[in-house]
């Protein structure tokens, strides 16, 4: 009786688990979109910088690419954050998906 009651607490961590962890992967698609739009940026100003000849506009584009730059990294640091989350929840749900294969009876 107390295995049964035990596999269906269980089950509830694990749904729990999964509708954390696709929230997580939702914010993570989220987060490598808003990812590779800074990352276009920063590389469309790089090329401008590469065919500038003015000074002034070499100042602007640097200020530019220095916010951008900013915000690239920001989101770099958030999507290692996001995936170091993900794989935690993964390796508990994968625990717990074995914990409860271990107490299903046989038969």
């Amino acid at each position: 009786m107390s295995s049964t009651y035990l596999i269906a607490e269980l089950k509830q961590q694990q749904e729990k688990l999964e509708k954390t962890l696709e929230n997580l992967k939702e914010q993570k698609t989220k987060i490598d979109e808003e990812y590779l739009s800074f990352k276009k940026e920063e590389d469309k100003i790089y090329e401008e910088i590469r065919r500038c000849r003015d000074m002034y506009q070499f100042d602007k584009l640097q200020m530019r690419l220095n916010v951008v730059a900013t915000q690239r990294k920001a989101t770099e640091q958030k999507l290692s954050e996001i995936e170091k989350k993900i794989r935690g929840y993964e390796n508990e749900l994968k625990k717990i998906k074995e914990k409860i294969n271990y107490l299903k009876p046989n038969g």
